[in-house]
Order: C-alpha cells, then structure tokens, then sequence
C-alpha cells in the first residue's frame, strides 16, 4: 500500500506534496523492479508515473484534497 502524507501544516502548506511523495515513491519501486529482472516495461512505467504525477499537480493546483 501506498501512504502518502495529506497532513497539513498550520500555515496552510502542506509536508510534502502527494505528487513529489508518489514520485518519490515510483523511483524506489522502478529499481526494485529492475533489480527483480524478468520481462518489465521501463518506458511504459516511466509514461505511467508521468501521467499520474501530471494529474496529481494539477488537482494540487486547483487545491483539491
């Protein structure tokens, strides 16, 4: 399971950012799947992340929870 910190600081601004926490998060697990070998998709994944990352900021932006 992925936790990603939505905990708010009193001035408003938040730990960490779900988007940098899910990036960081998918750094980690793309070199545990490369480290595990088998057949993986590195370019798929990497398109994958960038997409949801890109998601993420933008509901950021508009100050979605």
């Amino acid at each position: 399971m992925i936790r990603l910190p939505f905990v708010r600081r009193p001035g408003g601004e938040a730990a960490q950012r779900p988007s940098a926490a899910f990036a960081a998060w998918c750094e980690v697990e793309l070199e545990r799947r490369r480290d595990a070998g088998g057949d993986f998709d590195e370019a798929g994944f990497r398109a994958a992340v960038a997409l949801a990352v890109g998601r993420l900021k933008a509901k950021e932006r508009e100050g979605a929870p």
